[in-house]
């Protein structure tokens, strides 16, 4: 799979190991620094911009430094210009309205982002949050459970349901948003 957009592709490899550099190795920052080249070199880019988007959120939870969640969700409104049906940039824009006490403003976007690609399990995973923190606990076990039915073995999402289930928020969220 190659997103071509610009002068830069951002192909799977390239993808896979942006997305190796968070996860895998814990080097958010690395992998903003690799997007950030990207973004430089072709600025239209709105893969890259939305990929940079979910980093910064990552960054975000990583440090506590809720400037983060702004930047992301300045990147994601930025990618979301270029292409409003990225399900990764409406799953980054929701994920930073989350992190920002905003989740009833995440709920449309994210609904938006399981329209537009409804096996993206962390748009799912994200609407469960939002709708668990707007006080829909009904609708958050349903969300949750479409996560885990695109992949029942991340630990992420069987860990939020977990957390959900037993009542708990997030400790990064517990101050800005409340059950």
């Amino acid at each position: 799979m190659v997103f071509r957009v610009g002068v830069v592709m951002l192909t799977k490899d390239l993808l896979d190991e942006v997305f190796d550099l968070i996860y895998g190795k814990n080097r958010t920052e690395q992998a903003v620094l690799k997007l950030n080249g990207i973004i430089k070199s072709s600025p239209e880019n709105s893969r890259a911009i939305a990929l940079k988007a979910y980093a910064l959120n990552k960054l975000a939870n990583l440090h506590k430094e809720w400037k983060y969640s702004q930047l992301a969700l300045e990147f994601a409104e930025r990618a979301l210009l270029l292409n409003p049906n990225d399900d990764m940039a409406l799953t980054s824009k929701g994920w930073a309205l989350i992190d920002l006490a905003k989740p009833n403003d995440a709920m449309a976007v994210l609904n938006q982002a399981t329209r537009v690609n409804p096996n993206n399990e962390y748009a799912w995973y994200n609407l469960a949050w939002a709708q668990y923190l707007s006080g829909d606990p009904l609708a958050s076990t349903e969300s949750i459970r479409r996560a885990l039915g695109i992949n029942p073995n991340n630990a992420i999402l069987r860990r939020g349901k977990e957390m959900m289930e037993k009542g708990q928020v997030p400790g990064h969220l517990k101050k800005r948003n409340a059950p």
